[in-house]
């Protein structure tokens, strides 16, 4: 064999795919059976867009699996404002699109040119002397060990990657300041069907609830996710769950009776970037070597991103695979990892000077300036590229 990958994430897929139109003979071990049952907001910036879609079935894109975003508009405790109006995603250049991560995994899975095993965990790593030559698998079901011999290790196999801990590959991880409960939602008729929904707990974030916000989805289904610090899990109120619902009499359409916080999926990510990017026999990509949290849409661009590059770099025969997709993806990768680690600090300042209405003054001003916002989308949508576009449309190097 001559790739193996550990993990069925986008990347993983992705890579897999190209690796096998090349003419690679490639493996891919996914521990689950079936799709995940809750789903989980996702934006695709036009460069990742563009390229999946390319890949998989385009008449089950705008009618399954995307769908465009025109614009975001936030409800911020007083009235229901533009955040990122439609006049400054078409100054950008920028075409986002809300997807159902999900959908778009089993797709690549489903029609895959590459052999796909499911129900198959990694749970060790095969040497030959200080080289890395395949895995070792279990298969989930009956516990049976395989070995499975590659001349090419690749991890995707998420934050607390098997593959990069047996690679001896260091990674600073750090939990992310917020904790993120996720949901499935029909699409409330009330609500655009194109526009991002988001509702700020403006002058109640002492609770811990900060925010809700939804995104479409085709057929009329939604994804949204609930923003809370720690606390408010540890010790969940009713009454400020009830408060902030009444907000908005949308909010409790859009949350479907959901009970807090038990009625969601609980996600807590952390992050950080791994100091190397593989070692002889093994490498790593999206999850398993830089996690991010969801601010910015950074995370399944940075893999989609990853897997191009080391798609280009085994089928041309490189030399030094680690060390030409250390060159291609370290920089792109630190500038998306950016917007994390932003956040991150912005959260863990005292409560004092945390964003309330200060930061709602400050988005007023930016709104009266579309070409800064213009420009901020478009920074926070190339991020991921290794050369970053010059003009609105030019969606190079993605």
């Amino acid at each position: 064999m001559d790739v193996v990958v550990a993990g069925g994430g986008i990347g993983g897929g992705v890579l897999a795919e190209l690796l096998a139109r090349g003419g690679k003979r490639v493996t891919l071990l996914e521990r689950s059976l079936e799709p995940p049952g809750w789903t989980r907001p996702e934006i695709f910036w036009p460069a990742t867009a563009t390229f999946v879609k390319s890949l998989a079935d385009g008449d089950a894109w705008e009618s399954e699996l995307a769908a465009p975003i025109e614009a975001v508009d936030v409800h911020d405790g007083r009235a229901l404002r533009e955040l990122v109006p439609s006049a400054s995603l078409r100054q950008a250049g920028v075409q986002p699109w809300s997807t159902d991560p999900n959908g778009i995994r089993e797709l690549l899975l489903r029609k895959a040119s590459f052999e796909v095993r499911r129900g198959v965990e990694v749970v060790g790593l095969l040497r030959e002397g200080p080289r890395i030559a395949g895995v070792r698998a279990r298969k989930v079901a009956t516990g049976e060990e395989l070995d499975l011999p590659a001349s090419w290790t690749v991890g995707d196999d998420g934050a607390r990657s098997l593959v990069r801990r047996e690679c001896g590959i260091p990674i600073d991880l750090e939990t992310f300041a917020l904790d993120f409960l996720c949901f499935g939602l029909d699409w409330p008729a009330a609500l655009p069907p194109s526009r991002v929904r988001l509702w700020a707990n403006r002058e109640r974030t002492d609770s811990g609830i900060l925010g809700l916000g939804v995104a479409p989805l085709p057929r009329g289904r939604g994804t949204g996710l609930v923003v809370v610090r720690r606390e408010a899990l540890e010790d969940p109120s009713r009454e400020h769950w009830a408060r902030f619902l009444d907000l908005d009499p949308l909010l409790r359409e859009t949350v479907g009776g959901r009970a807090f916080p038990g009625g969601f999926a609980h996600v807590r990510r952390s992050f950080g970037h791994a100091e190397r990017y593989g070692i002889d026999g093994a490498l790593l990509l999206g999850d398993a070597l830089h996690p991010v949290s969801p601010a910015g849409g950074q995370g399944s661009s940075m893999a989609v991103a990853d897997a191009r590059a080391l798609a280009e770099i085994l089928l041309s025969h490189s030399r030094d695979p680690i060390g030409d997709l250390e060159a291609r993806r370290r920089e792109p990768n630190t500038r998306s990892l950016a917007i994390t680690r932003l956040v991150h600090r912005v959260w863990t300042l005292p409560a004092w000077c945390r964003p309330t209405s200060g930061f709602f003054g400050a988005l007023a001003l930016l709104r009266a300036r579309p070409e800064i916002l213009a420009r901020a989308v478009r920074d926070v949508s190339t991020r991921f590229l290794e050369r970053p576009p010059d003009r609105p449309g030019d969606s190079r190097g993605g």
